[in-house]
């Protein structure tokens, strides 16, 4: 029986083949594969059946572009349809290697011993042609999950969605946050999944994440758009998190926020800031002068 979704939010056609032959050539073929076609102007069915038969796939031609406006919700559309225990969202122009499935499969029986909701494998960044980039990778099998979030609110630490296996029950728990253009939704999802404050590393494999210039990771043209999902981010983890925290890291929490308040220009939400004061009146104070 199938544990694992495999979930292909499609809509870019220019790297999608190199994705689904990637996915098609998995040694461990335990796994069922979603693919979302979110509108696109280009029709993914002739290389899906180039790659794999009928009955392999579940396939969704959707007539509505959702992720225009925001990709959570084209991953909330396919999400609807997964049965399985859990799931990757792999982007449509991403690629796993060979053994990327049969190394799920190695982990499971600790991240169901331990009770862990995710599985979290090193990224390599390639261009459009193929070339790596840059690697990234943790230094612990075992992930404190307050530890990966400082590692990206402090900009420490590559993360993106690919690379992760989720469990679906905490999908369902927690959902996911649309921040616009989704930008820091998968960092809340790997903190807010991994409750137990646990999130396994498998240093097994990787996932090649594609930096190609076409993509909104890769482009500076939401720039707008990724400050306010910024702002969003940190106010959402303060409001909701930030008693999780311990006092340094919470120094550091504030310190970062402010100097994306001071360039952004975002006045601070009045429950940021009662949060805040709450916790340590002083440092509150400090953040008055971006109330107004």
């Amino acid at each position: 029986m199938s544990k694992l979704a495999i979930i292909i939010p499609y809509y870019n056609f220019d790297f999608f083949e190199k994705t689904i032959q990637s996915v098609a050539a998995q040694t461990n073929q335990k796994f069922n594969l979603y693919i979302g076609n979110d509108a696109s102007p280009n029709n993914p069915i002739p290389i899906i059946e180039k790659y794999l038969k009928n009955g392999d796939y579940h396939y969704f031609d959707y007539q509505e572009n959702v992720g225009g406006k925001n990709l959570a919700l084209q991953w909330k559309r396919i999400l609807k349809n997964v049965q399985e225990e859990w799931f990757q969202i792999l982007g449509d122009d991403d690629v796993i290697p060979l053994d990327f499935v049969e190394n799920f499969y190695h982990s499971l029986n600790e991240l169901l011993d331990k009770k862990i909701n995710v599985l979290k494998f090193p990224i390599k960044i390639i261009n459009e042609n193929d070339t790596y980039i840059r690697e990234s990778s943790f230094q612990k099998k075992i992930i404190n999950r307050l530890d990966f979030l400082m590692s990206r609110l402090d900009y420490t630490a590559l993360s993106s969605l690919s690379e992760n296996i989720f469990r679906t029950e905490s999908y369902l728990k927690f959902k996911i946050k649309e921040f616009p253009l989704a930008w820091h939704s998968d960092d809340c999802m790997i903190f807010e999944y991994a409750e137990n404050n646990q999130i396994l590393y498998c240093e097994d494999t990787f996932v090649m994440v594609r930096m190609s210039g076409k993509n909104i990771s890769s482009t500076d043209t939401h720039s707008s758009q990724k400050a306010k999902a910024t702002y969003n981010f940190f106010e959402y983890i303060i409001q909701n998190h930030y008693k999780k925290f311990n006092s340094l890291q919470k120094k550091i929490i504030i310190k970062n926020f402010k100097k994306h308040l001071y360039y952004s220009q975002y006045k601070i939400n009045i429950k940021t800031l009662i949060t805040i004061c709450f916790d340590n009146f002083v440092e509150g104070l400090k953040l008055l002068k971006y109330l107004f």
